[in-house]
């Protein structure tokens, strides 16, 4: 926050006379997939007007919309967990009573705080402060405002910095609070809510303290000349709270950089009048392994899809685009338009994974699965389809059943048929000679990475998307020239988010090799993935 390079010094002196000021507060350890924004909407609470405040659900639209700042409260629970809540009792936004203080992690964890706002958010939970940074793009600032004191600071901290997030959040504290953070990590930083107003004793007092962030409170406007001098100092600052568009835009012209909001999509549309671009969330995986790169994701489009669905998996042509669920093929233009709905059936299973395409032809494995939710392990069998994409016909099947027990994923390379096993966590290779196939091995993967739920294979690189496991998101391989028992390690791994559901079956896009389409039920997610490069030679299909 403090150090910047030359240009920016530069501007912050032209500002101080002429009222302009930096565009950029990026601190230089980041690096442009995680530049953070220099103005916008900050969601209060999250998507507060339309989810219940402080929640996951009330996060992941605030994500979805394009907000460019979350805040949210964090308290100390009575056995020293981390939870988000606004007041110092459960009675307004859920169906417990009494200090949020005098209750264990285990009792919060079994409230309702959904229910109170809509009987569709019923079940909603109070999350932890792990769980909610969980599911936060790399990019989006954190507004943290602490409910408590120095043992609360110094717990948030540590958290911070084991989630990896000190780039991106403030601690919204008093003075107090601060020194305690300041002790955890000299890093931390900190926006002053001592004595929080809107004067220029408040704005003076911020400066002398070093603060990054002021967030000021009170009356219908901002005096422009404190803006400046904060802008001159290297203060970002925040405004609460305001829900008037006539407002907020008036408060974006004095200088304020991130009012605080509760009505977050009317709000983000004063930002749009304004030029302030929303944000696309980028994300960074927090695996940490020896040998392990962790490039990020940039997620650039969440596209419902208006007909059919993608609940198992997905697959790319040039001229169309196909999902499946565990029914039915789906055939799309390059636009999402649905072409075709076709019921898959084949004798002796009932349940569809992932899908490829290859050379005019889909690939699918098949398996039985429960029934009215009974699963009987003696109607196993795992069968491979292909079926003729331009009408979604089956032409011909391969039982498989002695090799693999739970099949899902399957990928053919053009040479070898890729086949996912969820029971035994394994992808086998097998060749297609004649009508049989023959199997020629095994790749096998680190057992905390559970089964795959999306496979391909470009050039000697393996690509695998897993979750339900420790070790989730999208993962690359190098794959060996020969298959033996040996545990294979993943070279890279990007995050993908579980925006609706976990994570299912993807598909590179046609002609960028480093796009990818992610199946989310009804929707589907483009991301573009960061320091993807070819190798070998290899061309992406």
């Amino acid at each position: 926050m403090k150090q910047q390079g030359f240009w920016c010094l530069f501007l912050s002196l032209v500002l101080v006379v002429s009222g302009a000021f930096c565009e950029s507060r990026e601190p230089q350890h980041l690096n442009a997939w995680k530049r953070m924004p220099t103005r916008g909407i900050c969601a209060h609470r999250g998507a507060s007007d339309t989810h219940p405040e402080n929640t996951i659900a009330a996060f992941r639209e605030a994500i979805r919309l394009g907000a460019h700042m979350i805040e949210f409260d964090v308290a100390l629970t009575s056995d020293g967990a981390l939870v988000l809540l606004h007041d110092a009792t459960l009675d307004r936004t859920t169906n417990g009573t009494g200090p949020v203080s005098a209750q264990s992690l285990s009792e919060l964890q079994e409230l309702d705080a959904g229910g109170w706002k809509a009987d569709s958010f019923r079940g909603e939970r109070i999350p932890t402060l792990a769980a909610a940074l969980a599911v936060m793009p790399d990019n989006i600032w954190l507004n943290v405002h602490l409910k408590g004191g120095a043992e609360l600071a110094e717990k948030v901290t540590r958290a911070l910095v084991q989630h990896e997030r000190l780039h991106q959040a403030f601690l919204a504290c008093g003075a107090a609070a601060a020194r305690a953070a300041k002790r955890v990590n000299q890093s931390v930083l900190i926006c002053n809510m001592q004595d929080q107003g809107n004067s220029r004793k408040y704005v003076d007092e911020t400066i002398e303290m070093q603060a990054d962030f002021i967030q000021l409170f009170g009356g219908d406007s901002v005096d422009p000349a404190h803006t400046r001098l904060l802008r001159a100092r290297r203060v970002a600052i925040n405004f609460c709270c305001s829900n008037q568009a006539e407002q907020v835009a008036a408060l974006f012209e004095a200088g304020v950089e991130f009012p605080l909001v509760d009505r977050l999509s009317a709000m983000l549309k004063v930002s749009d009048q304004v030029g302030i671009a929303r944000l696309r969330p980028v994300y960074r995986s927090r695996l940490k392994r020896p040998g392990l790169a962790r490039p990020s994701s940039r997620l650039l489009q969440e596209h419902r899809l208006a007909k059919g669905a993608a609940q198992q998996g997905l697959a790319l042509s040039r001229e169309q685009y196909f999902t499946s669920t565990a029914q039915s093929i789906f055939r799309y233009d390059t636009q999402w338009r649905l072409l075709q709905e076709q019921p898959i059936r084949v004798a002796g299973v009932n349940h569809i994974g992932a899908i490829d395409y290859h050379d005019g032809h889909l690939w699918i494995g098949m398996l039985h699965g429960p029934v009215n939710g009974k699963h009987d392990p003696q109607l196993d069998r795992s069968v491979i389809a292909r079926i003729r994409a331009s009408d979604l016909t089956v032409i011909q099947t391969w039982d498989i059943s002695h090799d693999v027990t739970w099949i899902d994923p399957v990928c053919f390379d053009g040479r070898y048929l890729w086949v996912g096993d969820l029971s035994d966590l394994g992808i086998h290779r097998y060749a297609i000679e004649g009508e049989k196939l023959v199997r020629q091995g095994v790749f096998r993967y680190p057992s905390g990475m559970h089964f795959s739920q999306g496979l391909r294979i470009v050039g000697n690189k393996l690509y695998t998307i897993h979750t339900f496991g420790d070790q989730d998101g999208l993962f690359e391989f190098d794959l060996p020239e020969q298959l033996t028992e040996e545990i294979q390690r993943p070279t890279r791994v990007w995050a993908i988010a579980e925006n609706r559901a976990h994570l299912e079956g993807f598909d590179f896009l046609p002609g960028k090799p480093h796009h990818i389409w992610h199946a989310q039920g009804a929707y589907v997610d483009h991301y573009e993935l960061g320091e993807f490069k070819r190798t070998g030679g290899s061309e992406l299909p």
